[in-house]
């Protein structure tokens, strides 16, 4: 395995495949990189462009509708076909409203003492609500100005609704006198989410902005309501009040908040397409980083002006990216130069990694102690050399150790063989402990009467395939088996390896086991078995003789176990367990009252309890 010249394997590969790399990305870097801003910027003008036409005709459209509903109704109140007195007619004319895909938190109409009776358009319950002023401002104006057409509120947070609104109101008058005023409630809530829907890996920040600085829209507009928008409520009085909307200073947004420092950058408008005309862009240097600002301007808004906008980071559109199609094609053409060496170098230096993995995958062989391991060559590559010659050794000692444990596991429980062989003594001793375990105790019924019929080698071989199938059973439940007494066998679990809920998973092995033996045959015999389980505290360790010891657990609470499965018998159940396991378990209701019984030992009835539904196989 030793060889006269040896390499390393980082100076062959850094050797083969650097000078690759470095052509490659030297030439493409040289080509292509700081040809792409234009373009680039552009691409990113034009979609954000489209985004911010689909938001105005978007409110537009809402902004419409919300008009059209409200002149409607002042039109029926104004001609006598809707009386808002009437009030089953009232309530069926704002049903059919609702029916009509309304767009609206809520709408109806205002009284006289500040209260607002409408409903929501969802499922039509009732809301009523005291006004706050600036709502009831406007229909005190209505009454004293007389008739007018739609009027729209300025945008604020309203606490009822927790919800940035918009207010479209309409006074109602009837043959000159005055009769309240019809009020819809509209969510602008939605064009944050509108704004942000679909972008969420892309980059760029949305927003709306009306008088200048109030944020409508923002993807930080939702945290600001929750947190510093909640602080503002600290009573009724104020929880009825309007919030006024938070300023660009006030949304975490430094870009928005320096809006007012930007320099506007000239861009040509495409004529082709007037509902994009009036898109601005502007330029903002902001702690070392570059940012474009698009704006679009709706002047004839109901609440105008609302600027609508989206900035993005200059990093966008790097300079570099500006040569990217030739860039491309030469670094193509590199590429294939690279992978056409990297593969015939890395076939000649991967052989031994291919040949290491192939070895390296008997481990994952169950049957590790029972394998003969492959031995690796040597190799002229110095790291290859000492790792192959180091596996090999590895290999050997881990298959002398998986033997001992898998010979030394079939006397002992696994988990305590390999805590043994982990203790780094000869010693064979565990420390003994002191725990709060369950312990299953599990008898085959009339065992001794069946063996009188049978031959030494049939008792034996039925025994062998009834322990293997309780063995996994209760192994799969997290039990140790500490025991086999003739055909019984004791079972205990939380006992140096940490159990949590060691009741049910030794209920569950009894309950598992029940149906398992009821299921089938063991070596063409029917057969049957009694289960106790109960918790207590007990000492768990090795006892015996210097030169033979054995791992066992002492205490009341095993006695315990191996009488309740005694007390089967008297009960005619199958599986007893004690009031100690009951109360452990997750679900206390999956066991019932069996039983008092007066246990040996004993001075007081001691309650039983059984599995609440018959176990079926």
């Amino acid at each position: 395995m030793t060889s006269t010249r040896r390499y390393s394997v980082l100076s062959v590969l850094l050797a083969a495949f650097s000078a690759t790399s470095i052509l490659g990305v030297g030439l493409a870097l040289y080509v292509g990189l700081g040809t792409a801003y234009e373009n680039t910027r552009n691409l990113w003008v034009m979609l954000a462009d489209v985004d911010l036409t689909s938001v105005q005709r978007t409110m537009r459209e809402r902004m419409d509708e919300v008009d059209q509903r409200s002149n409607w109704v002042a039109q029926q109140v104004a001609t006598g076909a809707l009386d808002p007195s009437f009030q089953y007619g009232w309530n069926n004319a704002m049903r059919a409203l609702a029916a009509a895909d309304i767009d609206v938190m809520a709408y109806g109409l205002i009284t006289d003492e500040r209260q607002f009776i409408g409903y929501n358009p969802e499922d039509m319950s009732v809301i009523r609500r005291t006004l706050p002023m600036d709502d009831m401002l406007f229909s005190e104006l209505a009454h004293i100005r007389g008739p007018v057409t739609n009027r729209t509120g300025y945008p604020r947070w309203d606490p009822y609704f927790n919800k940035t609104v918009l207010t479209s109101w309409v006074p109602l008058f009837n043959g000159g006198r005055y009769v309240g005023t019809f009020i819809q409630y509209l969510s602008l809530s939605n064009l944050s989410d509108s704004l942000i829907r679909g972008r969420e890996d892309l980059p760029g920040t949305p927003f709306i902005l009306i008088g200048g600085n109030r944020v409508m829209a923002h993807p930080g507009l939702r945290d600001w309501g929750t947190n510093t928008a909640s602080k503002l409520i600290n009573g009724a009085n104020i929880a009825r009040s309007p919030i006024p909307l938070p300023t660009t200073n006030d949304i975490n947004d430094p870009v928005l908040a320096n809006l007012g420092k930007s320099e506007r950058i000239e861009i040509n408008q495409d004529d082709d397409h007037q509902e994009r005309k009036g898109i601005q862009l502007s330029g903002l240097d902001l702690n070392g980083k570059y940012n474009l600002i698009v704006t679009r301007q709706i002047d004839n808004a109901a609440i105008s002006p609302i600027i609508i906008g989206m900035h993005f980071d200059e990093e966008l559109f790097n300079d570099e990216w500006q040569r990217l199609i030739l860039a491309s094609v030469l670094g193509g053409v590199v590429l294939v130069v690279a992978i056409i060496v990297a593969i015939v170098v890395s076939r000649q230096f991967t052989k031994p990694i291919r040949r290491f993995a192939a070895a390296a995958r008997a481990f994952e062989d169950e049957e590790i102690a029972m394998t003969d391991m492959p031995q690796l060559k040597g190799s002229r590559i110095r790291e290859y050399d000492d790792a192959a010659r180091s596996f090999n050794h590895m290999m050997a000692a881990v298959h002398d150790r998986e033997r001992i444990t898998s010979l030394f596991g079939k006397f002992v429980p696994p988990s305590i063989a390999k805590k043994l062989l982990a203790s780094g003594t000869d010693s064979g001793v565990l420390p003994p402990q002191q725990t709060e375990a369950t312990v299953l105790f599990v008898d085959i019924v009339d065992f001794t009467t069946m063996c009188e019929s049978l031959e030494p080698q049939q008792i034996i071989s039925t025994l062998n395939d009834y322990f293997d199938c309780a063995t996994r059973i209760i192994e799969a439940h997290g039990g140790i088996i500490t025991q086999f007494q003739g055909d019984a066998i004791l079972a205990v679990y939380n006992v140096f390896d940490d159990l949590e809920n060691h009741a049910d998973a030794a209920l569950d092995s009894a309950i598992a086991l029940q149906k398992e033996i009821k299921s089938r045959t063991f070596e063409g015999l029917s057969i049957r078995c009694r289960c106790g389980v109960n918790t207590g505290n007990m000492v768990a360790g090795n006892v015996g003789a210097k030169a033979r010891l054995s791992f066992t657990v002492h205490g009341d609470a095993v006695n315990t176990a191996s009488r309740l499965e005694q007390e089967n018998k008297v009960l005619h159940t199958d599986v007893l367990i004690s009031e100690s396991t009951r109360i452990l378990l997750s679900d206390p209701s999956r066991v019932i009252k069996a039983g008092e019984v007066l246990l040996r030992g004993r001075h007081s009835m001691t309650e039983l309890y059984t599995v609440a539904h018959q176990i079926e196989p």
